[in-house]
């Protein structure tokens, strides 16, 4: 009887460790914003970002499953150790099941891949998720003019050239959205999208989120940004 209450302590235990692991930490000598964008950076060709603040420079990001387990949420900050040295703190919480040491494992490759980053490793490209690109939405058809007697004749619409156009850097909430550009899809976010001078509307939807778009009147050599917050359906 002694035995197995001693077995049942002690699986109650690993339950708690796995279930609940302390913060892993790991400095570098970066200062806290090199450190913050390298930890974004790789957590976004890895991983899903939800949550990201460049203020108080904290993230959330949720990985995939395991062997072990259902995946994990993990929470990164970045707190300033001085001058060019800052510490990267690592809270990953199991999902479901059990982790088996899996989460701390996860963090110690995760501050290996940021380290990578920092130093401009070229094995730091993902092969899981492709670098972000920028994409030239097709140029609109000319328009032919309609008769004098009617109305006055259009303008076609010509080609504008490739430095005229309006650059919209484009990111949604959560990531890896699809983007449509006036019902066209292009891509997924994060995106960069070259778009012609004029009116475009710009769409982004994930399976079980609401749409998100917005009409955009873009300006030649323009530069936007966006961010498209989707709702729970």
């Amino acid at each position: 009887m002694k035995a197995k209450t001693l077995t049942t302590l002690a699986f109650l235990l690993l339950f708690t460790a796995s279930a609940y692991a302390k913060p892993k930490k790991k400095t570098y000598n970066n200062t806290p914003d090199q450190v913050f964008q390298a930890a974004l950076r790789t957590a976004r060709e890895r991983h899903v970002v939800t949550y990201v603040d460049t203020k108080t420079l904290m993230l959330t990001f949720e990985t995939g499953r395991s062997l072990t387990s259902q995946g994990f949420v993990a929470n990164a900050s970045v707190e300033s150790e001085g001058e060019n040295k800052a510490t990267l703190i690592i809270n990953v919480q199991n999902k479901q099941g059990y982790s088996w040491g899996a989460g701390d494992r996860m963090a110690d490759k995760f501050f290996d891949q940021v380290g990578d980053e920092l130093a401009g490793d070229v094995k730091q490209a993902s092969a899981i998720k492709p670098q972000e690109k920028a994409i030239d939405v097709p140029e609109p058809k000319a328009v032919p003019a309609e008769p004098s007697m009617t109305k006055p004749a259009a303008q076609s619409v010509t080609a504008a050239p490739a430095g005229d156009k309006g650059i919209i850097s484009l990111t949604s909430t959560p990531d890896s959205a699809e983007v449509y550009v006036d019902e066209a899809f292009v891509g997924n976010t994060p995106a960069t999208l070259r778009l012609t001078p004029g009116k475009h509307t710009i769409k982004v939807a994930q399976g079980g989120y609401k749409p998100w778009s917005k009409d955009l009147s873009v300006m030649a050599s323009s530069e936007v940004t966006l961010k498209a917050a989707l709702e729970k359906e």
